[in-house]
């Protein structure tokens, strides 16, 4: 199952004397700082948790998280730095980003599990590092508590907190895995791989899968590997159709951006949706041809849709983080979001990371979570 595309490359014309920023970029660096605010969420993660904890739980604060989904793991180290005795795992299907992740955590502190059916093998496999060692010395960020005014949770918390011991490295395992294939064996002769206190599905990943069917095995999945009684698992949804968002003028942005390296979409001809027409009483059908087959199911061929400037970052000397919105097609309840990084020289990653969404309703997705067995599921809004 391919949960989503890899960033396509720079698409421009490369001069071998000066080559455009995007064609060097580190994607996957550029990717963390645009899309992730990994602290804010391992600290929204962790307070979530404790709420969801009835008051004779025996594990008030989550030590062991699993992200899905999880390209470079960014949440999944970030949990570590909450508090010396708390573990990870981190799932993708791209090995390239958790291999990154691996080299730059070192094999001391990462170890790298690859799944039977990507080993194509009958057992799961270890990955070895380059190195053990570190790749670089990145600063790592420390967190600590700082208890406010007493609450009744609080007290309770704290009177359950176990004395704080540092868990040995590796600290983070990742796990190069189908999210369908959960939980996964442990290597031969292993135990099995520590139950996760919570599963974290984020940035919109319930939208991965396309039919009531897939949903549901994924949360069979998760509701097996989860701490039994305790296990918490958290995702986040669409709200509904996305009626509030506010967008530049559209022609403006695309005759801006046109000529621009890397901006346009190659093999074959961007297909633009025709505006409305007029009521003018000529009913007839309007019939398209169909595409070549060079542009069946490249990106060409998908509908344009609205960009929208997200936020600047700060590597490679500063760039735009841009999302193109596409639009919902109302018989499947899909649509296509792509992520694009536009740098200082105005060359341009389009489509770094392109989705291919189903939006669920929050009704939906609880009663799917009811029939595969969640025992309670709650609901958190915010606009």
């Amino acid at each position: 199952m391919t949960h989503e595309a890899r960033h396509q490359g720079f698409e421009g014309v490369t001069a071998t004397s000066a080559p455009p920023i995007a064609a060097t970029a580190d994607v996957l660096r550029c990717y963390e700082e645009a899309v992730q605010e990994p602290m804010v969420e391992c600290m929204n993660l962790d307070g979530l948790y404790t709420n969801a904890q009835a008051p004779h739980s025996d594990r008030i604060d989550a030590l062991v998280l699993r992200e899905d989904f999880s390209s470079t793991a960014i949440i999944a180290k970030t949990w570590l730095t909450l508090r010396p005795q708390n573990r990870s795992q981190a799932v993708d299907i791209d090995l390239e980003a958790l291999r990154d992740t691996q080299n730059i955590l070192g094999g001391r502190r990462a170890r790298l599990l690859q799944s039977p059916s990507f080993a194509n093998a009958p057992h799961t496999v270890e990955l070895m590092p380059a190195s053990m060692e570190p790749k670089d010395a990145r600063g790592e960020t420390t967190w600590d508590v700082h208890e406010g005014q007493a609450t009744t949770r609080l007290d309770r918390r704290l009177a359950k907190r176990s004395p704080a011991h540092e868990a040995p490295e590796p600290r983070i395992t990742l796990l190069h895995s189908d999210v369908l294939e959960l939980p996964m064996s442990p290597p031969v002769g292993e135990p099995p791989l520590e139950a996760p206190d919570m599963v974290a599905s984020l940035n919109y990943a319930m939208a991965y899968f396309h039919d009531r069917a897939t949903l549901k095995q994924y949360l069979t999945g998760v509701l097996h590997s989860l701490r039994p009684k305790t296990g918490v698992f958290i995702t986040d949804m669409f709200g509904g159709p996305p009626t509030g968002e506010v967008y530049e003028d559209q022609e403006a942005l695309w005759t801006r951006f046109w000529d621009e390296p890397g901006f346009r979409r190659t093999h074959g001809t961007q297909y633009v949706l025709p505006t409305v027409r007029d009521d003018d009483d000529d009913d007839d059908l309007v019939v398209r041809p169909a595409p070549t087959d060079e542009e069946r199911g490249t990106r060409a061929e998908w509908p344009r849709g609205k960009l929208k400037l997200v936020r600047t970052g700060q590597a490679h000397g500063g760039f735009e983080y841009w999302r193109e919105d596409g639009p919902i097609d109302y018989a499947t309840n899909r649509f296509r979001m792509s992520l694009s990084f536009r740098f200082r020289d105005r060359s341009w990653l389009r489509d770094v990371f392109s989705y291919d969404f189903r939006i669920w309703s929050l009704k939906e997705l609880t009663e799917a979570m009811e029939e595969v067995g969640f025992a309670s599921r709650h609901g958190l809004g915010h606009q």
